[in-house]
Parts: structure tokens; C-alpha cells; sequence
């Protein structure tokens, strides 16, 4: 399975999931930062080492997101910023840039912090989207179009989601 793969479908299950799912959304998104810095991994490590670092990055994010709800928002939000402003400082790329990673961090915690269930689903059908963005079979104007209907389905997906739930607690 090739990183492309896990990507989009990392991208379907957060577009639609996010908010629900938070916890498993830090884990990607610690996973998708932890293949960042696996070049500073020592070399001569067995094979199995970088997986393994992986997978450890990932049940971190999600263990911070499960431990407390409200601590849950920081975090994703931590982990949302540092990704989101990598992600557009040096796209694509396999090292972590410290400066983006800080500022955005702080940013994201502090949005997602304060604004909790409304920013959550925002921030997660938008990392959702730009994870499927790449996969799209389109190009051009078409890809941009594409991209804006995957964004609001999944928006639609999760209010409505989240509406059902709260009129169910009542």
C-alpha cells in the first residue's frame, strides 16, 4: 500500500469523521508528522523500526485526544497547526520545518481550543479535503471544483451529524 493510498483514504474518513472520531484524526495527523521526522531516526535500525515509530507517533496523538475531552481539542488543534503550516511552507516534503510547526501549533490549539465542536468540524473537513485533493483523477479548474464539493459534503456530513446528536440528548 503506497502513501498516496493511505492519504485519500485517511482524507475519506476524516472529511466525514473528524469531529466524531477526533481521536483517530491526532492519530493520522501525528502519523502523517511522525513520517517527517523519521529521517532523524539512527540509521542501521531494522526495517521494522520506522513503522514502529509510526505507529507509536500515532497511538501517542490518539492517547492525548482520548485522555480528557477538553485536553483532546488542544491537542488536535496543536497537531492540526503544526501540519496545516508545514504542509504549506514545504509542501510535500520530508523534513519538519521547526518555525511553521511552532507558529502553527500555537495557532491551531488555540483555535480549536477555544472554539471546540464548530472548529473541529471546520478544520477537519479542510485537512479531509486537502488529503483527497491529491488523489482526484482531475486536473486544473475541475480539481479546484471538485475539491469545493468533497469540502462542503463533508461540512453537510458532520453538522448534520452533529445537530442529530445534540437533539438526541435533549
Amino acid at each position: 500500500m503506497n502513501l498516496l493510498t493511505v492519504r485519500g483514504a485517511a482524507g475519506i474518513v476524516i472529511l466525514f469523521l473528524g469531529r466524531e472520531l477526533s481521536f483517530l484524526f491526532s492519530a493520522a495527523l501525528a502519523a502523517f508528522l511522525g513520517a517527517r521526522l523519521t529521517h532523524l531516526l539512527p540509521p542501521g535500525l531494522p526495517a521494522w523500526a520506522e513503522p514502529a515509530f509510526l505507529l507509536a507517533m500515532a497511538l501517542l496523538g490518539a492517547a492525548l485526544t482520548l485522555i480528557n475531552k477538553e485536553t483532546g481539542y488542544y491537542v488536535t488543534g496543536f497537531l492540526v497547526g503544526g501540519f496545516a503550516f508545514n504542509e504549506y511552507f514545504t509542501p510535500g516534503s520530508a523534513t519538519l520545518s521547526l518555525l511553521p510547526f511552532v507558529v502553527g501549533s500555537v495557532l491551531g490549539a488555540v483555535f480549536i481550543g477555544l472554539l471546540k465542536e464548530w472548529a473541529l468540524i471546520l478544520v477537519s473537513c479542510l485537512i479531509g479535503t486537502y488529503l483527497i485533493y491529491g488523489v482526484l483523477p482531475f486536473f486544473g479548474v475541475a480539481r479546484i471544483l471538485a475539491s469545493g464539493a468533497i469540502f462542503i459534503i463533508g461540512a453537510v456530513a458532520q453538522v448534520v451529524m452533529f445537530q442529530m446528536q445534540k437533539h438526541a440528548e435533549r
